[in-house]
């Protein structure tokens, strides 16, 4: 007896539609027939439900994209900008880790994960990185920015912009928008979107920290400085600002100056005329995270998910990583003499045309006898080399065969020294990843304006390495993690020296656990 799909209880089609990416493949499913027209419904509905519940609990999983065809595509970078619209997120400008910036838009269907560049057309942003974009009614509000001038001529300083641009989404053009008074020039702000309103907060101003707020007003694209309570946060860049709803926004962490990283957190009511600010109390603060500072935070029902730096359990005391003296140090003059020269030798980090200027390892030279030198540290060529060097004649004869021999040398310490930067790496690697944390919001707007950290209940080794000033986005029962930069740091012979910053362009999400119908 033939069976159609249609035979099938509600609950089996339910699960089988549950299994369909939840973007336009689903969509589409709705206008098969009015049963599964109320199925896709319920699919999206106890999805939704689900991914909220499991925020709640702390249960959310990383889940990397595999499909390496993508990252072919789209540049490495960090500090752009990023916003979801239907099935799609959309990436704008940001920089490579040289400061090179961009100003080119890039799509990403969320069905095939695959990158495409659209041809826009009209008058394009200019190259920046740490600009805000915003989604309002089809179109992408994009404000600020910086960028960092070419190395010809010298002592130019970074440019801040003050542009204002709108980019239309179904027409796929740029506008300009010109207004009478504008904010200043402005970079590392927050800003959202309320009702008809983009409030735009805080950033680097003129070269310092600013905790101003400004209104646009997204019908005639006026702009207007706030008047705010005498109480407000201190100036900071580098924060998250989330809507909570038409008159209530939320600042979290920032930094207002270097090495100086903020974790409170701040409730802005938009009231004419002053609007108001006030502190919100944290708890559970065992379980933040270390830092708030260029980690984009995003708003889902009533939790905030911020991702940092995995915490680490405190090491032993057997096993302190700092550095004493030694038990029984000696005062042996010829002891301090070696001590001086192999500090000098190790703090020497000179770089030129070749790479690092340093000195060859013993195992290559050894320390001339004191009878033939007047110098107890004179490098002379080991009894395994030949003495060809240090006479006239032979060194005419054999200098292409003292030179390979050279060669040789420095190339076996070259793949000495990068296997023991791999080896760093690798045990880093699960030390310094990203992890997820969660932050409760519901009792924001209530009298006692509380928000509490939820402890995770799962392992979080699997996250991607850790890295700042990515992008963070909401999608349709997942976060998606796009791009960053991490400055890698390697110790090498005792001394900690710092590689070229990385930065990424892979793409990773933030599922919850399998949820069956």
């Amino acid at each position: 007896m033939e069976r159609k799909i249609d035979d099938l209880p509600d609950e089996i089609l339910e699960y089988i539609l549950s299994l369909i990416p939840p973007y336009k493949d689903l969509q589409e499913c709705m206008f098969v027939s009015k049963r599964w027209f109320q199925a896709t419904k319920n699919v999206i509905e106890h999805s939704k439900a689900h991914f909220q519940k499991s925020i709640a609990l702390g249960s959310l999983f990383w889940n990397s994209d595999s499909d390496a065809a993508w990252g072919q595509t789209i540049a490495k970078r960090h500090s752009h900008s990023a916003c979801t619209y239907e099935n799609s997120m959309y990436v704008f400008g940001g920089c490579t880790a040289t400061s090179t910036t961009f100003n080119d838009l890039w799509k990403l269907d969320l069905d095939t994960r695959k990158w495409e560049r659209p041809t826009t057309m009209g008058s394009y942003p200019s190259p920046k990185a740490c600009a805000t974009m915003l989604y309002y009614k089809k179109n992408f509000i994009l404000f600020g920015g910086w960028s960092h001038p070419s190395p010809y001529p010298l002592h130019q300083q970074w440019k801040l912009f003050n542009e204002l641009h709108v980019y239309c989404i179904e027409s796929n053009r740029w506008i300009a928008i010109n207004a009478l008074e504008t904010p200043p020039p402005t970079s590392a702000h927050s800003a959202s979107i309320h009702d008809n309103l983009m409030v735009v907060f805080g950033g680097v101003v003129n070269g310092y920290s600013s905790n101003e707020v400004w209104r646009l007003n997204l019908d005639t694209y006026c702009w207007q400085k706030q008047v705010t309570s005498n109480l407000k946060p201190q100036p900071r860049y580098g924060q998250s600002q989330i809507p909570i709803d038409d008159k209530h926004l939320l600042v979290l962490g920032g930094c207002t100056g270097p090495n100086v990283a903020m974790n409170d957190a701040w409730l802005l009511t938009i009231e004419d005329p002053i609007w108001t600010w006030k502190k919100i109390n944290m708890r559970h603060t065992e379980a933040a995270p270390t830092r708030i500072w260029c980690h984009q935070a995003c708003k889902v029902g009533n939790h905030i998910i911020v991702l940092s730096k995995r915490k680490r359990q405190s090491q032993p005391s057997g096993m302190s990583i700092s550095v004493g003296k030694p038990a029984n140090p000696s005062n042996n003059p010829q002891t301090l003499s070696r001590d001086r020269q192999r500090s000098l030798r190790e703090i020497d980090r000179d770089e030129n045309v070749n790479g690092r200027r340093g000195y060859l390892q013993r195992s290559a030279f050894r320390n001339a006898p004191s009878s033939t030198s007047n110098s107890p540290n004179v490098p002379v060529y080991d009894s395994n080399l030949s003495m060809a060097a240090f006479r006239d004649e032979p060194v005419r004869n054999n200098s292409a065969a003292i030179r390979q021999i050279q060669l040789e040398f420095l190339r076996r310490a070259e793949e000495r020294l990068q296997s023991r930067k791999a080896q760093a790496k690798v045990s880093r690697k699960n030390e310094s990843t990203l992890a997820i944390y969660i932050l409760d919001i519901s009792n924001v707007l209530c009298d006692e304006c509380s928000a509490s950290w939820v402890p995770i209940r799962h392992n979080q080794e699997t996250g991607p390495d850790e890295r700042i000033l990515y992008s963070l986005v909401l999608g349709r029962g997942e976060l998606i993690v796009f791009g960053g930069i991490r400055q890698e740091l390697n110790t090498v012979q005792g001394q900690t020296e710092i590689d070229a910053s990385q930065v990424y362009n892979d793409l990773h999400f933030i599922n919850p656990p399998k949820y069956v119908i």
